[in-house]
């Protein structure tokens, strides 16, 4: 069977002192060279500010919110991937202007030297089709998902197709986990297919045939790739 995972609040644990339900993202098969946690806020609700040494990225993953970061605040929704530096106090916020409950996935890993230099605003990603590269053997557009503030010990990108669009078939000797944004679409690892919407993580073990298709009007999605053994 394909391993597809996806956060159920009934399932997951008070964290930050409470203020947020949290589980973990990333398929037990998997073996990541980063920690990883979903955060969940219902309305009106906000996340115990922090901070820490590392590295972190948060992905929303639903609904919309504000994130703080060293002050600053940046109004974030469904598919923003934003940078959190290490040392810096940060928090999140949920608004009460949409009905889909406040989500996103955080990651985090030891500061690794090499990124670009931070400024006074919030460094973040948001797809954009029109500047993203289109691979011309696929219907697919590709981008960077994590700001380039950040070093990473993985691959990372945004990926996105329209309706009835495929990735061509590939396989590659990282694992690899794709975490669905928006849209609805089949995927196919190995002799299987699944379909996948919005909100499922699905992992990709390594040397094994892999593609996406998009079923709906289109579908975005955030691909982490990494080796094994790091």
């Amino acid at each position: 069977m394909i391993e597809i995972c996806r956060f159920d609040p009934l399932q997951a644990k008070p964290s930050h002192e409470g203020t947020i339900l949290a589980d973990d993202v990333v398929p037990p098969s998997l073996h990541p060279p980063f920690e990883h946690a979903y955060g969940y806020l219902l309305n009106n609700r906000s996340m115990l500010g922090h901070q820490h040494p590392t590295d972190e990225i948060y992905v929303v993953t639903s609904g919309t919110g504000y994130v703080m970061v060293n002050g600053k605040n940046l109004a974030v929704r469904t598919g923003d991937v934003v940078a959190i530096p290490p040392g810096v106090y940060h928090t999140m916020l949920c608004t009460d202007r949409d009905e889909a409950p406040f989500q996103w996935a955080a990651l985090w890993w030891p500061h690794l030297e090499g990124g670009e230099p931070f400024g006074e605003e919030i460094s973040f990603c948001r797809f954009n089709a029109e500047a993203a590269q289109h691979r011309q053997r696929d219907g697919a557009f590709f981008t960077c998902a994590v700001p380039p503030q950040l070093k990473t010990p993985f691959g990372q990108h945004y990926g996105y197709l329209t309706k009835e669009d495929a990735v061509e078939a590939h396989s590659h000797q990282e694992e690899e986990m794709y975490l669905i944004l928006r849209g609805k679409g089949m995927i196919t690892v190995g002799e299987e297919t699944a379909e996948v919407t919005g909100g499922d993580v699905v992992a990709v073990a390594p040397d094994l045939l892999h593609f996406l298709t998009a079923e709906g009007e289109e579908l975005l999605w955030v691909s982490f790739r990494w080796r094994a053994n790091q």
